[in-house]
Order: C-alpha cells, then structure tokens, then sequence
C-alpha cells in the first residue's frame, strides 16, 4: 500500500486550516500557496473532503473553507480513508465480499496483523 500525493496534499491542507483560529475561513489559493500544493490538485481533493464532513465550503465574497470538526476529533485513518478508500495490506483484507478466493491462506494472518498495526498508528494520530 502506497499513500499517494492527493493523501499528502489533503493531509498538508487540512494541517494547515487546523493550524487557524477556530470559524478561520481559508482560500484553497491561500492553503496551495503555503503547502506547496498544485491548485488543480487541491480542487480535486476538496470535494472529497467536504462530502465527508471534514470542511466546510463556502461561496461567495466572504467565502473559503474551514474544519467541520475539532482537530483532535480527525485522525489521519479519516483522512486516508477518504482519499485512498478502505485501507487493506491485501486483497484477502478486504472488506470486500469474496475478496480471498482460498481458503486457509497462510498469508492471510500476516497480512491482516500488518493491516491492523497500520490501521492502529493512524488512528493514533490526530490533527492536533
């Protein structure tokens, strides 16, 4: 498994509204500018984001977007999750129906402990 950029760019721009005062509206411009972010990709992620209640979106003159929810209340797993999808070390991991087609798979233990060790270490980190 391999976090790729539009994680890293989402994970960059919502450490960086975590950074603001709480009700601090941001300008996805603003947020690219001071996270080195491409804006194109930035626009792509914040969609994503905001479906998942993460930020708030507003239009308008007085417009941006800020956290949904306290930072300490995001944890990085959210963040990935919402990018990536379900987060699995393997196929056979898989929530997925009929994902591990044999049965009694010697791997299938190994996998799912290094699955549920990542899955603890992002859970155990917050935007605070």
């Amino acid at each position: 498994m391999m976090i790729t950029r539009a994680t890293e760019y989402a994970c960059l721009a919502m450490l960086y509204l975590a950074k603001q005062r709480p009700g601090t509206v941001c300008f996805t411009a603003e947020i690219a500018e001071a996270e080195h972010i491409p804006p194109a990709f930035l626009v792509k992620v914040m969609p994503k984001l905001v479906k998942a209640g993460l930020v708030t979106s507003r239009r308008g003159s007085n417009g941006g977007i800020e956290l949904a929810k306290p930072a300490k209340e995001i944890t990085m797993r959210t963040l990935v999750e919402v990018i990536e999808g379900e987060i699995a070390a393997n196929v056979c991991t898989s929530s997925q129906p009929f994902s591990c087609f044999r049965s009694g798979c010697a791997l299938r233990g190994a996998f799912q402990q290094a699955q549920e060790r990542v899955l603890e270490s992002l859970e155990g980190v917050t935007l605070a």
